[in-house]
């Protein structure tokens, strides 16, 4: 007779031969109810959660401005106190944009904008919260509701090579995404538009103040130096005058400078403060979407269907495993059947359950030697 020795001192016995291929096609063959059962299980998960309504998805880019434009005057007026203007607006940046458009601010005004368009059922017109019926116990909860739904709507990029801000809404209405799509551009373009004319008018009142002060400055300065000429009609004749003349005439002609060029900017900032011109470069105008976007069901599906295969190949092959050892030892097989029992009774009272895993560690203290 063969000798039969333990594997790892656990008591099983090792198989008379190594496993091939056609035992592993037989167990599969075998349990193919339930190999076939996992992989249709995960199909149906697979489609059950991919299957959505259709959605469409409208795309618009704009280039947005990469420098803030200074006026010449203001520059040339800081360059005479030695300091520097930079003329680059990191509100201006790309990424500013992306925040702009996931920001509260634009996304409130989108979902309380009302539009209209046509669906399969008909006429549809009301704004986000009423389209989507989105709820809320009040209307700030409701609003702040319809913000998150619309952040899933919306999604924005920026090309690295081009700097171009690319928005795409998505919607179950092609129409609707469309139109989310320009008012979101037009809220854009009026948010920098209020952005730039505020800063213009802060800098409109300050000019304004500063050049009524250069102004006094330059009125005496020019009164000193008359006086100066009125007393010492032949100064040139004597250079101390002629000095004290020089630096007069050099204080009117700075003062005469910073006058010039405040004015300069105080027209700037009055012109910037009632300019409409838009403040980004539209690239691509929404329009409307033909097809509606892909599901991935196909792939969504094979993935699955894969997944499925292998876990209940890997059941199979644990079960088969388990019935071997539980034929060859029926010590084993009796203690297997009691703990299945005793788990599903488990199942199905888990109070029941509960109640006596906290018992039984008393029990053991109370019976245990002190």
């Amino acid at each position: 007779m063969d000798q039969v020795s333990d594997t790892g001192g656990l008591g099983l016995k090792p198989d008379r031969h190594e496993p091939s291929l056609v035992d592993l096609g037989s167990t599969l063959l075998r349990h193919r109810f339930l190999v076939t059962g996992c992989a249709a299980l995960f199909f149906g998960a697979a489609v059950l959660t991919t299957w959505k309504p259709r959605t469409y998805t409208a795309s618009a880019s704009f280039s947005p401005e990469s420098q803030q434009r200074v006026p010449a005057g203001l520059a040339g007026l800081a360059s005479q106190f030695g300091l520097g203007l930079g003329v680059g607006d990191a509100g201006q940046t790309p990424a500013f944009y992306l925040d702009l458009l996931d920001s509260r601010e634009i996304l409130g005004a989108v979902a309380e904008t009302t539009y209209s368009f046509r669906a399969d059922t008909g006429l549809v017109s009301g704004s986000i919260l009423d389209i989507f019926k989105i709820r809320g116990r009040t209307g700030p909860l409701r609003r702040e509701a319809a913000i998150r739904f619309l952040r899933g709507m919306v999604s924005a990029a920026v090309s690295p090579r081009t700097n171009v801000v690319t928005v795409r809404v998505h919607s179950t209405y092609a129409q609707l995404a469309v139109q989310v799509c320009e008012h979101l551009l037009g809220l854009v373009n009026r948010f920098n538009l209020g952005r730039r004319q505020s800063q213009a008018a802060a800098e409109r009142v300050f000019v304004a103040g500063r050049l009524e002060e250069v102004k006094s400055d330059l009125k005496q300065a020019e009164d000193r130096l008359q006086t100066f000429l009125q007393r010492n009609r032949d100064y040139r004749n004597s250079p101390e005058l002629s000095f004290q003349q020089d630096r007069l005439a050099r204080d009117v002609s700075m003062q005469q400078q910073v006058y010039t060029s405040l004015s300069q900017s105080f027209e700037q900032a009055r012109i910037e403060e009632v300019r409409d011109t838009p403040v980004i470069t539209i690239v691509e105008r929404p329009e409307l979407p033909v097809l509606p976007d892909p599901r991935g069901l196909l792939r969504r599906s094979i993935v699955a269907l894969v997944i499925g295969t292998i876990v209940g190949t890997l059941l199979a092959l644990y079960r088969d495993f388990l019935s071997r050892h539980l034929r060859r030892d029926p010590g084993d097989r009796e203690t297997f059947n009691t703990l299945r029992e005793e788990t599903l009774a488990d199942l199905r009272h888990p109070v029941r359950a509960v109640l006596r895993a906290v018992r039984r560690p008393r029990r053991a203290r109370d019976v245990s030697p002190h």
